[in-house]
């Protein structure tokens, strides 16, 4: 019995509990006012011909993820995502090591939210095709 608590206690101790319960990524829900994307683009990893609600991993850790939508005769829709303290980490308490790991594993802050939505506005810049052909006939 003392051996089981001894292994509880080392386990406890020599771990950093915001990596092993959390882990280095999130997953995060992007959902928008449009039904489909031609890409997301979610800190240079390109998803090709996304449908929304989209649901994907985003890491964790110290730095904001930048997400851009593109579809077209829509302007892009950009999202930066803002991380906070994961609360999960507090367990590792006086553990020095634990803290260490959780900080270098990105696991100690987590995204600020689950649920992300990307506003697509129309592009009024880009040309229409019919406004091309009006131009074509009048010359």
């Amino acid at each position: 019995m003392k051996h089981i608590f001894g292994l509880i206690f080392c386990a406890c101790t020599l771990s950093s509990c915001a990596s092993i319960f959390c882990g280095a990524k999130k997953n995060v829900t992007f959902e928008s006012n449009l039904t489909s994307a031609e890409t997301l683009t979610i800190d240079g990893y390109k998803y090709y011909d996304v449908e929304f609600p989209f649901t994907v991993k985003v890491p964790r850790g110290f730095y904001q993820t930048i997400v851009v939508g593109s579809q077209a005769g829509y302007k892009k829709a950009t999202v930066t995502i803002t991380k906070t303290f994961n609360p999960v980490s507090v367990i590792n308490l006086t553990n020095i090591l634990g803290w260490g790991i959780d900080a270098a594993t990105g696991a100690m802050m987590q995204p600020e939210y689950n649920v992300y939505t990307l506003e697509f506005r129309p592009d009024e810049t880009a040309a229409s095709p019919l406004s091309v052909i009006h131009e074509i006939e009048l010359e």
